[in-house]
């Protein structure tokens, strides 16, 4: 049984998520084939009805049946409500594309048509884009502002809607929008609703096992290179999760440096990285990184001693979507109730 480390380590006071209300959106027009600086954009056949964007009023078709998204997080909001886009931002050459950490069990990767080369904002293929034929081009509107930038020729392809990405704690958020923009609000329900069924199934789990998650201080330790660690803090996405299932953080992961949502150290200060249990993070952007963690530094950690510390794949806990957020579920509950060995 894990025990908490101490009286002042408090959970981040986020609760967990309840079911979203998504808005339905009325009214439709026609488009005039013409932005309003005269750019020409395409026509819509068919009904449609506006939808307020990033990029403002944008008339889209009522049931939207080839849409293309140029984003990884709305590629999974999109086939969690039910679509498979005809293109999609990814990156060929990895396996399934890099897209499994945003597409159900059902849907592979390899199989979807990418107009990008890479995850990067501004990589997109106009021309590959053109070729799929969308009749909806969803796309996001970061500080970046790269798409911003596309916008004109995104529209002459197709009615081109933008919705906000500030981080990744917008991955909530980000599912009702696209549910509004896909008129899918009873799936957005549902998807809400599963995840959280899985967090009320795990919790269960681990009172079982004899784990009681407020009472116990779980610690995510990303590897970013050889150099650097970074403490994820609630506000990633990975914390959100497991801030849902109700588990305390250690102190020093409580706040990010400046607005970020992690906290960037060198490996000589691994030991704020201690908890009663230990996540290390681990993705293909640091493909040297070891798959064990019992020597040197790491051994004065508690939870090496007690031989509660785990290995994960940071691109799925990293990956900002519901798909992800049920794994990520999945990875705590069989580390914790002993269906996951450590990685010692």
């Amino acid at each position: 049984m894990f025990a908490r480390k101490g009286p002042d380590t408090m959970p981040h006071p986020l609760g967990p998520l309840r079911a979203a209300t998504v808005f339905t959106l009325a009214g439709t027009l026609a488009l005039t084939g013409c932005a309003t600086d005269g750019t020409p954009t395409a026509t819509t056949e068919g009904p449609t009805r506006t939808v307020q964007a990033a990029n403002g009023t944008v008339t889209i078709p009522t049931a939207p049946e080839r849409v293309a998204v140029l984003w990884r997080p709305t590629l999974a909001a999109a086939t969690a409500l039910g679509h498979e886009p005809v293109a999609t931002m990814a990156s060929p050459g990895s396996p399934d594309q890099g897209l499994t950490p945003f597409l159900p069990d059902h849907i592979d990767g390899a199989d979807l048509r990418p107009v990008t080369s890479s995850p990067a904002e501004d990589d997109v293929d106009i021309e590959a884009l053109a070729t799929s034929d969308p009749d909806l081009i969803i796309g996001v509107s970061t500080p970046v502002g790269a798409q911003t930038a596309l916008l004109d020729s995104l529209e002459v392809i197709a009615p081109t809607v933008l919705l906000e990405w500030e981080g990744t704690g917008s991955w909530r958020r980000h599912l009702e929008e696209v549910a509004e923009i896909l008129n899918a609000a009873d799936a957005a329900t549902e998807t809400v609703e599963a995840y959280d069924t899985a967090l009320e199934r795990a919790r269960a789990e681990l009172r079982e096992a004899g784990v009681v998650p407020e009472e116990t201080e779980l610690s995510l330790i990303r590897l970013q290179s050889e150099t650097e660690i970074r403490l994820e803090t609630p506000r990633s996405f990975a914390g959100q999760v497991v801030d849902d299932l109700g588990f305390a953080r250690p102190d020093a992961q409580l706040e990010g440096e400046g607005d970020t949502d992690f906290v960037p150290l060198g490996y000589e200060h691994l030991e704020r990285g201690d908890g009663d249990a230990v996540f290390v993070l681990v993705g293909s952007g640091f493909p040297d990184a070891p798959d064990t963690f019992s020597d040197g530094v790491w051994s004065h950690l508690e939870a090496v001693r007690e031989r509660n510390l785990y290995r994960v794949d940071q691109d799925v806990w990293g990956a900002a979507n519901h798909h992800a957020a049920l794994r990520v579920i999945q990875d705590v509950t069989d580390a914790l109730t002993g269906r996951t060995e450590p990685a010692l």
